[in-house]
C-alpha cells in the first residue's frame, strides 16, 4: 500500500513540474522579442489571355487598334497584317490605307513606308498613287532591308505590267526571282508570271534577249524558244532534257515537267457555245463574215458536237449585256463575242462570267474569265515596226493620211518604236487626192531640199549642173498606210520623186482582198502584213467561192475561224503560254498578262500588180 502511494504521490509531484515549467516557458516567451513574421505576397495583377488568332482575325483587331491610338509603330504593324493577308477584305485594305494616308509626311518618307502606301494603292487598283507613293529606291534608307527591297521590287514588276512594258516587267521578274528562294510559292508564282510574260514580248525583243542583252534571261529564252518550236512530248522531252543538262541548277526546272505535259496541246469541247454578234444593224456585214468563220471551224474542231447558240447583238451594247447574262444562267460553257466595242465593254463588267473570248480589245486588268482577239490598224502597225526591227531598218520616214484613221496608226506606230529607243525621222500628215499631192510628197521626201543644194553648188561653183534630186538620207525605209484607194493615188508620186531606192512598208489596208494586177501595179514591190488566208486563197478555194463570188471580207472570215479554235484551247495555252495556234488571219499566241491573243501575221509583196506571200523575215526585203 506503501508503495502505490508513493507512486501516486510521485505522480502528483511530477504533474505540478510540468505545470510549473510550461508556465515559465509562456512567461519566457512573453518576455523575448519575436522576429517580424514573412509578408504575404501581393496578388499578381490579372492579365488577359493572350490568344494567337489566325491572320484574318488578327489583322481587323490589329486596325481597330490602330483607330483608336494611331501611333506610327502600330499603324505599320496594322497595315502589313493586312498585306500579308491572301485576300484582304475591300474595307479593310480601304480603313489600311487610310491609316498611312493620316500618318504625318515625315513617317510616309521611309522607303518602307512607300513601299506600305503603293502596295495599299495596288490592292485599291490605284495604279498612278501607287507608282507616286513607291517612287524611287532608295540604297541609303535605314529601311531599305532585302524584305522591304524585294517587296519594293514586286510592285515595281507589277506597275510595269499594268503599263504593258512587258520587257521591263521581265527583267524586274528575273531579278526578283532570286530573292524568292526561301519562299517556294512564292517563287512559284513569279516563276509563272517570268514564262507568262516572256510570251508577251514582240518577236523582236525576244531576239534582243537572245542577244544576252538581260543575262538572267538567256536560259529562260532558250527553253521558251526550244519548247516553242515543238509539236509532240517526245520533241518537249528531248528539248527539256538538252536545257537541263545545259542548266541542272536553274529554278525554271521545277517548271519543265508541266511544260512538257503540255504538248501536244488538247482542245476541249464544251457541250454548248454562245456566239454574240450582231446580225442586223450597222455592224451586220462584219458580224455575219465572222459568223461564217465560226461556223465552218465549229464543224471542222468538233465535227458538230454539242450545240452552237447564235444570238443577234443588234450592235446594241445592252443587249449584248443582257443576252449575256441570260447565257450564264442558262449554263453554257464558253462564250465568243460580242464585238464592238462598246458591247464588250458592258459583258466584262458582268458578275457571273463564263469562259468568254471578246472580239474586240479592252483592258481586262487581270480577270481571268476573259480573253481578247481583234485585228485592228494599231496592232498592224506594231506588226510593221516588228518586222522592220528585225529586218535591220530602224529610222522610218512615216507618211500617213489625214483623219482618225491616220491618226490611230500614228499613235500606234510611235509606240511601237518607243519600245526598243527609236523614234521616226518624220511623220507627214497628207490627203492623197490633194490637188497639190505632188508637192507635199515632193516636200515629205526631201526633193525640194536636194534641188536647193544643187542649186547652191552651182551658185558657188558658177558651174551649169544637172543632177537628180534625191530622197533624204536620214531615213532607211518608208511606212505608208491607207486605203487600197488611197495607196493606188499615193505611190505613183512616191515612186516619181525616187522613193523606189527606199524600201516601203504598209498595213493590209493597201490590199483589198482581191487580185488585181492592172489595177496595183504601181504598188510593185511594198510589203506589207495580212491575213494567210487572204494570200493562200487568191485562187477560188476548192471551188467555195466559185458558186457566189469572192466572199464578203475575207478576212473576218479568218478572225471567226480563228476565234472559235482559239476559245477550244484557250485554257491549255493560259496553263503553257508557249503555244502556238497557227490561224486563217495569223498565227496566235496568247499573252496570259493581259489576256489578249496575239496575232503575228503573213507578210506579202506586191509583183506584176499581186502579192506574194513571203516566207522568212528577211525574204524580199
Amino acid at each position: 500500500m506503501n508503495l502505490h502511494r508513493y507512486f501516486a504521490a510521485g505522480g502528483r509531484y511530477r504533474g505540478r513540474l510540468a505545470l510549473s515549467l510550461l508556465a515559465g516557458a509562456i512567461l519566457a516567451g512573453c518576455a523575448t522579442p519575436r522576429p517580424d513574421p514573412t509578408p504575404a505576397p501581393e496578388p499578381e495583377e490579372e492579365r488577359p489571355e493572350v490568344v494567337d488568332l489566325p491572320a484574318h482575325e488578327r489583322a481587323p483587331v490589329l486596325i481597330s487598334e490602330a483607330w483608336a491610338d494611331p501611333q506610327p509603330d502600330s499603324v505599320r504593324a496594322a497595315i502589313d497584317a493586312v498585306l500579308d493577308l491572301d485576300d484582304p477584305d475591300g474595307d479593310l485594305i480601304d480603313r489600311a490605307d487610310a491609316l498611312w494616308r493620316d500618318l504625318d509626311a515625315e513617317d510616309r518618307e521611309p522607303l518602307a513606308d512607300r513601299v506600305r502606301g503603293g502596295r495599299l494603292a495596288a490592292a485599291r487598283g490605284d495604279w498612278d498613287a501607287a507608282r507616286e507613293r513607291l517612287g524611287a529606291d532608295a540604297p541609303d534608307d535605314e529601311t531599305r532591308t532585302a524584305e522591304v527591297y524585294r517587296d519594293g521590287l514586286a510592285l515595281h514588276a507589277r506597275l510595269l505590267e499594268h503599263e504593258r512594258q512587258w520587257y521591263q516587267g521581265l527583267d524586274a521578274r528575273l531579278r526578283l526571282d532570286s530573292m524568292l528562294v526561301l519562299e517556294p510559292d512564292a517563287q512559284t508564282a513569279n516563276q509563272e508570271r517570268i514564262w507568262g510574260l516572256l510570251a508577251a514580248l514582240r518577236p523582236a525583243q525576244r531576239d534582243r534577249l537572245a542577244t544576252n542583252e538581260l543575262p538572267d534571261a538567256e536560259p529562260w529564252v532558250r527553253l521558251f524558244a526550244g519548247l516553242r518550236g515543238v509539236n509532240s512530248q517526245d520533241e518537249a522531252r528531248h528539248v527539256a532534257r538538252q536545257w537541263r543538262e545545259r542548266y541542272p541548277s536553274h529554278p525554271a526546272n521545277s517548271l519543265l515537267p508541266e511544260l512538257v505535259a503540255s504538248h501536244p496541246l488538247q482542245a476541249e469541247m464544251p457541250d454548248t457555245i454562245l456566239v454574240l454578234l450582231p446580225l442586223s444593224g450597222d455592224l451586220a456585214q462584219l458580224g455575219n463574215a465572222i459568223l461564217d468563220g465560226i461556223t465552218r471551224a465549229y464543224y471542222a474542231e468538233t465535227g458538230g458536237q454539242g450545240r452552237l447558240v447564235i444570238r443577234d447583238t443588234r450592235g446594241d451594247a445592252e443587249t449584248a449585256a443582257e443576252l449575256y447574262r441570260r447565257g450564264v444562267e442558262d449554263g453554257v460553257d464558253r462564250i465568243i463575242g460580242p464585238l464592238d466595242r462598246e458591247a464588250v465593254r458592258a459583258v466584262v463588267g458582268s458578275d457571273d462570267t463564263r469562259p468568254t473570248l471578246l472580239l474586240n480589245r479592252t483592258r481586262l486588268d487581270g480577270n481571268g474569265a476573259f480573253g481578247t482577239l481583234a485585228l485592228n490598224p494599231e496592232e498592224d502597225a506594231y506588226a510593221v515596226v516588228d518586222r522592220a526591227i528585225r529586218t535591220g531598218w530602224r529610222n522610218p520616214l512615216v507618211i500617213l493620211p489625214e483623219g482618225e484613221f491616220g491618226d490611230r496608226v500614228a499613235q500606234a506606230y510611235q509606240d511601237a518604236l518607243a519600245d526598243y529607243g527609236l523614234r521616226p525621222r518624220d511623220i507627214v500628215r497628207l490627203r492623197p487626192d490633194a490637188e497639190d499631192i505632188n508637192t507635199q510628197v515632193s516636200d515629205a521626201l526631201g526633193i525640194e531640199q536636194s534641188e536647193a543644194r544643187i542649186r547652191e553648188v552651182a551658185r558657188r561653183t558658177g558651174l551649169s549642173l544637172e543632177g537628180d534630186p534625191q530622197v533624204r538620207g536620214d531615213a532607211d525605209h518608208l511606212f505608208v498606210t491607207g486605203t487600197s484607194r488611197q495607196m493606188r493615188q499615193l505611190v505613183p508620186y512616191l515612186h516619181f520623186h525616187g522613193a523606189r531606192q527606199l524600201p516601203i512598208m504598209a498595213t493590209p489596208h493597201i490590199y483589198a482582198g482581191q487580185p488585181n494586177a492592172n489595177r496595183d501595179r504601181d504598188l510593185n514591190g511594198i510589203v506589207f502584213p495580212d491575213a494567210p488566208y487572204l494570200l493562200t486563197t487568191i485562187e477560188p478555194l476548192n471551188g467555195e467561192m466559185s458558186d457566189g463570188g469572192a466572199e464578203a471580207l475575207p478576212r473576218f472570215v479568218a478572225l471567226g475561224m480563228d476565234a472559235l479554235r482559239l476559245s477550244l484551247h484557250d485554257r491549255a495555252v493560259r496553263e503553257a503560254a508557249h503555244h502556238q495556234l497557227v490561224g486563217g488571219a495569223g498565227t496566235w499566241s496568247l499573252n496570259p498578262v493581259s489576256g489578249d491573243w496575239v496575232r503575228d501575221p503573213a507578210w506579202a509583196r506586191f509583183e506584176r500588180g499581186e502579192p506574194r506571200q513571203l516566207g522568212t523575215t528577211s525574204e524580199g526585203n
